[in-house]
């Protein structure tokens, strides 16, 4: 077992990480690429292809580091990103681009949706259908795309599709199918009355079960290709926004963990599932114990933070965009839009008084989450995760605004951490098979 290590991927919307981890949580090699994503206007689609010679780079690349070789693998963990799919054949061959959480072209499908489910929230997780949910585009690849819908056979989740072609298995988990707005938790099993409107039946979808529940060898050829010496098992850990926060430290209902990613989330536990949801709040089911989780978000806080860095502070780093909140204490919030993203920020006059708006609007929405958390139970520790944590700014920020004891751990990588926890917490409690 002391030489045992674990491969666990991250599949973040911007980026894929990997790193090999020991049983005590130890990271000893840790590789990151950036992946591009294809926009065209709401429409947000990934190069699947391309998306798994990304995984399979940042594997090898793990795998190549003097203090990982002679170790043995004992398990492939994946975690990553909610609501993203792909619709492939009976050989699970793609049949278009993989389709992001981020898309909105199903905003129209989503409001047929909220008519014919008016108790949405008291089961699937949303307060109603929204456009980026995979419910939602689902219907509308039915309705726009239909040779596409009719030749496909199933249409995975990414880590279902990544976990398929390492196993040739396909199979979900809770959590990351809890998410997509397909899944009933009161009957715990895929919404029959949205399979009857897609007319699709539960065989075109996996076998939902308890993350890290099920495990699946890899195929002999991944073996070799990776130089893997034995045919080790993949085990799905549930949604990155879960393992980010087991990752970042949260145990217990009361701890609250932020990650600041491509979106911003707050992010706690709950004993029971949490009816009556804002529109800005997702439910799930949360890996670890019988708990549930509510998460509030802001969907395009790291996308519009990275492109304000980049266009008016590229020589310096994110302490200077922050440090514009703390200049400017009486600046009204400015909403932020992804089409700012095609304006020329260099003709604003004053771009710092720009960037502390836009920031306003983003601490007051944390505020509000963390008072409505605080309306329901007494808070422990705030733990921060996500790469734009490393800001020492906004760190200050957070210490005068959220006015909670504090805590930083793994921050960029705290998902794999989390994805490892989660992983060996199922096995102690029950025998894993195969």
């Amino acid at each position: 077992m002391k030489r045992d290590v674990f491969i666990v991927l991250d599949l973040g919307t911007s980026s894929i990480k990997c790193g090999c981890l020991t049983s005590n949580e130890q990271i000893l090699t840790k590789k990151q690429e950036k992946f591009p994503l294809v926009r065209n206007g709401n429409s947000y689609e990934i190069d699947v292809d391309l998306f798994f010679n990304t995984v399979e780079s940042v594997v090898l690349q793990c795998l190549s580091e003097k203090v990982v070789q002679d170790r043995r693998i004992a398990a492939l963990l994946i975690t990553g990103q909610a609501n993203t799919f792909v619709p492939v054949d009976n050989d699970f061959k793609p049949l278009c681009n993989g389709v992001v959480w981020l898309d909105n072209r199903a905003d129209q499908e989503a409001d047929f949706l909220k008519g014919q489910f008016p108790d949405y929230s008291k089961y699937a997780g949303f307060r109603q259908p929204l456009a980026g949910m995979f419910a939602s585009k689902l219907l509308w690849l039915k309705k726009n795309e239909p040779e596409v819908f009719q030749n496909a056979k199933f249409f995975p989740l990414i880590n279902e599709y990544l976990a398929y072609r390492l196993t040739n298995q396909f199979f979900s988990d809770i959590t990351s199918f809890g998410m997509t707005g397909m899944y009933d938790f009161r009957k715990n099993d895929i919404n029959d009355q949205l399979l009857r409107i897609l007319g699709l039946t539960k065989y075109n979808f996996p076998k939902i079960e308890q993350v890290s529940k099920r495990g699946a060898l890899i195929t002999r050829k991944i073996a070799n290709d990776w130089h893997i010496f034995h045919r080790s098992p993949v085990y799905l850990c549930g949604n990155d926004q879960c393992t980010s926060a087991s990752g970042s430290g949260l145990n217990i209902p009361g701890d609250v963990t932020i990650n600041f990613g491509t979106a911003l989330v707050i992010f706690s536990i709950t004993e029971e599932y949490p009816e009556n949801l804002e529109l800005n709040q997702i439910a799930g089911k949360y890996p670890v114990s019988n708990y549930y989780f509510v998460l509030n978000y802001e969907p395009d806080f790291g996308i519009i933070i990275k492109y304000l860095k980049e266009k008016l502070f590229e020589e310096d780093s994110y302490d200077q965009l922050f440090q514009t909140y703390m200049d400017n204490p009486g600046i009204e919030e400015r909403i932020p839009h992804v089409s700012m993203c095609d304006l020329d920020l260099m003709a604003i006059d004053r771009p710092n008084q720009f960037c502390a708006g836009i920031l306003k609007y983003y601490v007051n929405s944390l505020k509000r989450c963390v008072a409505d958390i605080e309306k329901k139970m007494n808070i422990n520790t705030v733990f921060l995760s996500g790469a734009i944590s490393e800001s020492k700014v906004l760190k200050r920020i957070i210490d005068k605004e959220i006015k909670h004891k504090v805590i930083i751990n793994n921050q960029e990588f705290a998902g794999l951490v989390g994805a490892l926890k989660i992983y060996l917490s199922e096995n102690e409690k029950s025998k894993i098979y195969l």
